[in-house]
């Protein structure tokens, strides 16, 4: 039998899966307007947040159809059904029989009768390609107005905000959720999203949408006028009937079907939103399932089963907040109500003759399940104040088969089988059973079974991970906190574990070995800056920070002995050149670092500063991505030359080639500390650089879920990958992205180490070095710097890894006059290779882990061997002045490691040196001179 599914949204989908259970041969087709697989709408908000990969969305891979057997139509819309042939005809003009039919086209957005709607900048918020459209106009924008107070309308204003937005939500009626929520529940919901930051306009009719050609924001019915840059209508939607009015059947508000959910065509279905049955119309999951599941067994054995209609019921996750709001929530003058409300939650149970017939569950939904059954049943209950306050305290023992999931039909004893099979994470589960993969309402419950059932092994949390689980970071509002420490002018009166861990998640730390002070790290994504940065930056240092600046070998810039009654106008004024210090310490994405003249010269045959800066608005600022169980660096090198020790990173995409395409060899693992340097492992894949993407953010998101959280110096990336293996490792993140990876192609990287001198670009301009020994620099330095790069070349700095400094796009004939300015007397354009690939941290001058002083320890090498041993030969020199390694001594030809050893009974200061990151001894600190030497003399390096 043929069977032709038109719709491969969620209900469609949902069809294929029953008529695939029944294993009867069927010769399966499935329509879709859209071009994407099947996915799961009611997670789109999740994509705009970070959350989710929109792979992560959808519902299986077109391996699997394909090896089911079902025939996939996507991008192909039917344009009309002929019934009594039984054919359709198709946009790409085909033509095609069908022995029986079930149309699930779903919905379409409700667009109310706004002046203006038809303005660029308007959109609508139902598809994948509307959430791309409104995640391209939120990165270019500052204030996004939603329109409509809906599940969707909330979702939706809370990922723009979760993005850093300002949003305005307005809604037509004086409370959120109206058809779900009563007054209590809903002035809850509103205080939360308050709370988020959302600016709620209730009880508030919008008339037109202005601007020109691009909307500028609204006028409501009050003339009250809202400025935003884009406008998102999420008023609600409508059932889909324009298919079935071509093709003459019978519509009203949607889809007419019977009990049978046949339309009126003979063998010709319909399900989902877009029909009317009895009246109603449908916009929730559950009874679609229902639905389905009744008109699969209607296909396979004919008209053997009705379907009697739904119990209404949402159970959500809304703005962070879950909750369940089933049957009839508001009550009449006949109903009994029980009630129960503290700070958190809110608990309505509505009671008429005798039978519960609503509930509102906001916050605890324990007894959820318990009261849906009650409520479908039409149980009858003599003593109903168990439901509101009994079941908070303890939840009912489920029973094998009761069950979990009602939108997939997963019970208890379907759970525990898949347990007894391996499942071990609620993703297992979730492969294994589709349970928690629709609505996603049942992930709490199948997170207690799993507690409950998977022994897992006791953890060792450490004093981070402690910090973190009590209240995140981001939740402790340290930044209005800090105003008030600010006015006090007392550093003492931070709490320790703030000042010690958490505000490192904004850039701020507080360095025990300058007490009183604090140190700010700017995030300067790639190494790229403007003049403009440059200049506050340089301002700062000055009036702030002692006129110091350090040059880090990630490529930011630190200030220094910042006071704590500064530190909020020196994030303002950071802020206020597009310039962040968000989450440049502790358990973070670390700043990408990548080829400095990236895009300039021509080594470089990819630009990945765009790249860098994509995949920072994937994680800045997102909590999902600020928690993982350590630090997380990453690097792009699209060059023939690394110049930024790339396989030193967790994450490391390095130049390639495949098939005549350029992108990027895939390692991953690489670090420094955390038992010792070691390289990145060869991962065995190819990623093209726009994919480069959407695998780092499914590394995170495995990272963080997968992660060790206990011992601090075993859960760096390395360690989980040594867990897993490489190869269970890509069989993960393959999982995760639903495709199959490519084997690595071909390595191009040629060379290693930094540039210096005056380096010709490929536009025919040039780029001008600053050698700076150690990343010493000042405030002033920095200004100079900034002015000069607007005289002489296009107002851009670049900083290296190398902690030195580029001037680029000078023209030829402006060359002699930059290099004429007395700064170059101060750092030279070219210098000795012991300084052009010299790297040192900060030392046990300004970081209380420092065992030596450093940078001043590696300055002088650098000069003894320049003056006693002159070479053409680069030899990169890493010094870190601990063994935490912020200097990569494991990256360099020859690395140094600050510590103690005690020779002839005396206690003194001492290096361990490191040849291309192996150990070779510990050596004095008054000896090292000679002692590298005779290492380059002896020819060891």
């Amino acid at each position: 039998m043929k069977v032709f599914i038109v719709g491969a949204g969620m209900a469609g989908h949902a069809l294929v899966e029953e008529l695939l259970k029944a294993g009867k041969g069927l010769d399966i087709h499935l329509f879709g307007d859209e071009k994407a697989l099947p996915y799961n709408r009611i997670f789109l908000a999740d994509i705009i947040a970070g959350r989710k990969l929109p792979s992560q969305l959808l519902l299986k891979s077109y391996l699997r159809y394909e090896e089911e057997g079902v025939r996939l139509h996507l991008g192909e819309r039917v344009e009309r059904i002929f019934p009594d042939m039984k054919k359709i005809i198709t946009s790409k003009g085909g033509v095609y029989s069908y022995d029986k039919l079930v149309l699930a086209v779903g919905s379409t957005p409700y667009i109310p009768p706004i002046k203006g709607v038809e303005k660029k900048g308007v959109f609508t918020f139902r598809s994948l390609r509307d959430v791309y459209e409104i995640m391209d106009m939120a990165r270019v924008s500052k204030r996004a107005i939603v329109i409509g107070g809906g599940l969707l309308g909330i979702e939706l204003a809370s990922s723009l905000r979760e993005l850093g937005l300002e949003v305005f939500l307005i809604h037509i009626l004086d409370r959120l959720m109206e058809q779900w929520l009563d007054h209590t529940a809903s002035k809850m919901l509103s205080k939360r999203l308050e709370d988020m930051g959302i600016k709620l306009i209730l009880n508030a009719k919008t008339v037109e949408i202005l601007g020109g050609k691009r909307s500028e924001g609204v006028r409501l019915s009050t003339d009250e006028v809202i400025y935003g840059d884009f406008v998102v209508l999420a008023t609600g939607v409508r059932p889909n009937t324009s298919l079935a009015v071509a093709s003459n059947l019978k519509v009203n508000r949607g889809i007419l079907v019977n009990d049978f959910l046949e339309t009126s065509a003979q063998d010709a279905y319909a399900v989902g939103e877009c029909i009317e049955h009895r009246g109603r119309t449908f916009g929730l999951l559950s009874p679609v399932m229902e639905q389905v599941r009744v008109c699969a067994r209607n296909l396979l054995y004919g008209n053997v089963e009705k379907y009697e209609g739904s119990v209404d019921y949402a159970l959500l996750k809304v703005a962070g907040v879950r909750l369940l709001s089933a049957g009839r929530v508001h009550e009449r003058e006949v109903d009994e109500i029980a009630l129960y409300r503290d700070k958190e939650n809110y608990r309505k149970a509505v009671v008429s003759n005798g039978k519960l017939v609503g509930v509102i569950l906001y916050g605890n939904l324990s007894g959820s399940e318990k009261m849906l059954s009650m409520i479908k049943s039409g149980e009858g209950i003599k003593d109903y104040s168990f439901l509101i306050k009994d079941l908070i305290v303890e939840e009912r023992e489920l029973k094998p088969e009761d069950t979990v999931c009602n939108c997939n039909l997963v019970t208890y004893a379907d759970i525990l089988k898949a347990i007894r099979e391996g499942a071990r994470t609620i993703e297992d589960v979730q492969r294994m059973t589709k349970a928690s993969t629709s609505c996603g309402g049942c992930a709490p419950i199948v997170e207690e079974i799993l507690k409950k059932h998977v022994k897992a092994r006791p953890q060792r949390i450490n004093k981070v991970e402690e910090y973190k689980r009590a209240k995140h970071p981001f939740e402790r509002e340290l930044i209005q906190k800090l105003e008030a420490w600010a006015e006090e002018e007392d550093w003492q009166k931070i709490p320790e574990e703030d000042r010690d861990i958490g505000l490192k998640w904004y850039g701020i730390f507080y360095r025990k070995a300058t007490p009183g002070y604090f140190m700010v790290r700017v995030r300067i994504t790639h190494g790229k800056l403007s003049s403009e940065q440059a200049l506050v930056l340089a301002h700062l240092s000055k009036k702030f920070g002692r006129n110091d600046i350090d040059i880090t070998s990630r490529q930011q810039i630190q200030l220094r002995w910042i006071e704590v009654k500064d530190l909020p106008k020196v994030l303002e004024a950071i802020e206020s050149v597009g310039l962040s210090t968000l989450q440049t310490g502790m358990d973070n994405i670390r700043n990408i670092t990548g080829d400095p003249l990236s895009g300039l010269v021509e080594e470089s045959l990819i630009d990945t500063v765009p790249i860098a800066k994509r995949i920072t608005e994937v994680f800045l600022g997102k909590k999902q991505y600020a928690d993982l169980p350590r630090k997380f660096n990453l690097a792009l090198l699209g060059s023939e030359r690394d110049c930024i020790n790339c396989r030193f990173n967790d994450l490391c995409f390095s130049l390639a080639v495949k098939d005549g395409k350029y992108g990027f060899n895939v390692y991953g693992g690489g670090k420094i500390g955390s038992g010792g340097p070691e390289p990145a492992l060869d991962l065995n894949m190819f990623v093209l650089p726009y994919e480069s993407i959407e695998l780092s953010k499914a590394v995170f998101e495995l990272y963080s879920d997968m992660g060790n959280r206990e011992d601090r110096n075993k859960n760096r990336f390395y360690f989980l990958i040594k867990e897993l293996g490489v190869e269970g490792l890509r069989k993960e993140l393959e999982r995760r992205l639903l495709r199959r990876l490519e084997d690595k192609g071909q390595d191009l990287v040629k060379t290693w180490g930094e540039r210096e001198g005056i380096i010709e670009q490929k536009n025919g301009l040039y780029t001008v070095s600053l050698m700076v020994p150690g990343g010493i620099f000042t405030g002033e330095d920095l200004e100079t710097v900034a002015h000069l790069s607007r005289r002489y070349g296009s107002g851009e700095i670049r900083l290296s890894v190398y902690q030195n400094i580029y001037i680029v796009n000078v023209p030829e004939e402006k060359l002699n006059d930059l290099l004429s300015h007395p700064i170059f007397e101060k750092y030279s354009i070219s210098t000795s290779p012991y300084f052009t690939n010299l790297i040192a941290c900060q030392g046990s001058k300004t970081c209380a882990f420092g065992v030596i002083e450093n940078k001043p320890d590696a300055i002088r090498l650098a000069n003894y061997l320049s003056e006693h041993l002159p070479t053409n030969k680069a030899i990169r020199m890493h010094w870190s002045g601990c063994a935490k390694g912020c200097g990569q001594h494991g990256a360099g030809d020859l690395g140094f490691v600050g510590t103690k050893m005690r020779f002839n009974g005396e206690v003194m200061l001492a290096v361990e040196v490191f040849l291309k990151g192996k150990k070779l001894n510990t050596v004095p600190l008054k000896d090292i001179n000679e002692y590298v030497r005779k290492l380059i003399t002896e020819g060891v390096i």
